[in-house]
């Protein structure tokens, strides 16, 4: 695989890419990576590549020459990655698909971001390492070569370990151990002692499903959502569960971000475990969103019902200033109202009246 990688700032890379795993990667020619500055691209005599933003205090990188720089390693096979925070959340599966490329081309934000009209033109997807801001983008370019580089045949010692590592299937590792057995007076669990290899692989399965469910939600219900569309795992699934814990109401949106925001406001909530918030006004019911792009998206229809009018009107003049649709119906002993959000997801509102 090669790597050309176009940042304010190339000897930001020297150091990580000279060392550990990456390093040793390089050295066999299994990557190659190139560092390109683009200043070199800069415009006039003192090689400008920022001015000041229209309609707003900040810095941005220009259109021209982030624009000249991509087009001057990019080929007909090349892929371009924008690291921006606005971009989709870099998964294992995201950096298995982009280990499959034959050359990457990484573009590293400065400032305040980039002109959107270079974006537009020449980058393929954004991609961001997390909900938080960097000061610039070579860590997260970082972060994706090391993330991808794993599923490259020759670079790991052990390729097994690239197919076994936490969240490789959506879950968090279960706890592991080595020796001593006893450690100030804590034990390594019986299980793992016995030599029975079905029995630590059904108890390594338990609690990393139990490990991810309480720490990461999010991926939880990913797995869940993952696992219910494979015959032999829905069989499994069904034959094990011990009782309804918890409800999740699941939706394909084309954009996670704009759903997040329309439902956040709408619902005056925070998405607090990833991608899911809690309708406190539902105990136990939770809002999870998946995102899949262009793809058609199986339209789903939901009712929920309010017993605060205050609340319900409320919730009903936010779907409609937010950009959603509302159908307004009454019937004799209920107010019910048909609203389709942004993704054309159908739910049927409802308020309780007392019949006197």
């Amino acid at each position: 695989m090669e790597i050309d990688v176009l940042s304010l700032f190339p000897e930001y890379f020297d150091s990580p890419l000279q060392t550990s795993i990456l390093g040793k990667a390089i050295e066999k020619e299994l990557l190659v990576i190139r560092n390109r500055n683009l200043r070199d691209f800069g415009i006039g005599k003192w090689k400008q590549v920022d001015d000041e933003s229209f309609g707003e205090s900040g810095m941005l990188l220009m259109a021209q020459p982030v624009v000249q720089a991509i087009r001057s390693v990019k080929r007909k096979c090349s892929r371009v990655i924008y690291l921006s925070p606005q971009g989709a959340l870099l998964t294992a599966e995201k950096s298995r698909e982009l280990a499959k490329e034959s050359h990457l081309v990484l573009l590293c934000g400065h400032y305040e971001g980039i002109d959107e009209r270079a974006i537009e033109s020449e980058v393929h997807e954004e991609i961001s390492i997390g909900d938080y801001v960097l000061t610039n983008g070579g860590l997260a370019a970082l972060v994706l070569i090391d993330s991808l580089c794993r599923f490259i045949p020759g670079v790991l010692g052990n390729q097994e370990s690239a197919e076994s590592d936490s969240l490789e299937k959506s879950l968090l590792k279960g706890p592991q151990y080595t020796r001593p057995r006893v450690f100030e007076g804590k034990k390594v669990p019986e299980v793992l002692l016995g030599g029975n290899h079905k029995e630590i692989s059904l108890w390594r399965k338990r609690v990393s499903l139990e490990r991810t469910r309480q720490r990461r939600l999010d991926l939880y219900m990913r797995s869940f959502y993952t696992r219910s569309r494979v015959p032999e795992e829905r069989e499994e699934k069904y034959s094990e569960r011990e009782g309804l814990e918890r409800v999740f109401i699941v939706l394909e949106v084309e954009k996670l971000k704009r759903a997040k925001t329309f439902y956040s406001k709408v619902f005056g909530l925070k998405f607090s475990d990833g991608d899911s918030m809690c309708l406190s006004d539902f105990r136990g019911t939770f809002l999870w969103l998946r995102e899949v792009g262009e793809q058609v998206i199986p339209l789903k229809t939901f009712a929920l019902q309010f017993v605060n009018e205050s609340v319900f009107i409320r919730i009903l003049e936010k779907w409609e200033l937010l950009g959603g649709v509302i159908e307004k119906q009454v019937h004799a002993s209920a107010s019910i109202v048909r609203a389709q959000d942004m993704d054309g997801h159908t739910w049927e509102l409802s308020l309780r009246k007392s019949i006197e």
